[in-house]
């Protein structure tokens, strides 16, 4: 993923609540994260995990999250909170992805 002069790490009251509402929203865990969590677990066994693919990939679950918080409550997030929501899935799964 092409990264833009948006994409910079900052927290927000904006990206903690994008980050909440991802961490406990069942259908986004059982549908996308578990197999994104599947995926970079498969890249770990084989010593090929790269954690800004890995952000890649969580950036698409916070995109997901986005639309999905845009759809129940009519708020959109900004790139930036998005994108540091990416950074902060990537650090709260790691240790799910380094064991079994």
């Amino acid at each position: 993923m092409k990264r833009t002069r948006n994409m910079i790490y900052q927290e927000t009251t904006e990206s903690r609540e994008l980050m909440l509402y991802t961490v406990n929203d069942g259908k986004l865990y059982s549908g996308i994260i578990k197999a994104i969590i599947n995926n970079l677990r498969k890249h770990y066994r084989k010593g090929q995990y790269n954690t800004d693919r890995a952000i890649d990939s969580w950036y698409t679950v916070a995109t997901e999250a986005s639309n999905k918080y845009n759809k129940d409550f009519g708020y959109s997030f900004s790139v930036q909170d998005r994108f540091t929501v990416a950074v902060e899935l990537e650090k709260y799964f790691k240790e799910d992805i380094e064991t079994e």
